[in-house]
């Protein structure tokens, strides 16, 4: 039975594999695995591991994860430093992309501190795990008296959006093909 643990040093191979694994069709191409990882992984698990938790099948291997940087002027300070410049080694546009990657924080970033990424691997999904991983992040943030949460979801991912939305997450902007969700904690 899968279960839903802290994030652990050892799970970062695994995490990696869910995020490229979850990512677009052509996410092993070099550039496009090294900018997916640099935007969407690398940061939370080496800067913020206590703020991690990953969903382990029951062999102890991450098969799905949250991720969550809780202030994003310490995160911006980080990624622009550091892993901007690991996009940029699939190509100056990954890096340029990299960092448009966190605009829609820039804008709510006073209202809405904490930002997070979730995937879950095809195998694991449908049956409740989003939520959760999504209640043990909360609730950890709750307890840090962190005010509020958001993400960034692909204008196209309508049951990512209705799973937000389900979860009490509100749509605050349509930004670039993508649309922004917030939740008061």
């Amino acid at each position: 039975m899968a279960r839903v643990r802290p994030y652990e040093c050892k799970d970062q191979p695994a995490v990696q594999g869910v995020c490229i694994a979850t990512g677009p069709a052509n996410a092993n191409k070099p550039e496009v695995r090294a900018r997916l990882l640099a935007c969407f992984c690398d940061y939370y698990v080496e800067k913020e591991p206590e703020n991690c938790f990953v969903l382990a099948d029951d062999d102890a291997n991450a098969v799905g994860y949250i991720l969550c940087a809780e202030n994003f002027g310490r995160y911006y300070t980080a990624f622009c430093k550091e892993y901007v410049g690991r996009a940029r080694q699939g190509g100056l546009v990954n890096g340029i992309s990299a960092w448009f990657t966190t605009l829609p924080q820039h804008f709510y970033a006073k209202k809405y501190p904490a930002h997070l990424h979730i995937d879950i691997l095809p195998a694991y999904q449908r049956q409740g795990w989003g939520t959760v991983l999504m209640d043990t992040l909360t609730n950890h943030l709750r307890a840090k008296k962190i005010p509020a949460v958001m993400l960034v979801v692909g204008a196209g991912n309508k049951k990512g959006i209705s799973f937000y939305k389900k979860y009490g997450f509100v749509q605050v902007k349509n930004i670039f093909g993508f649309v922004a969700m917030a939740l008061k904690l």
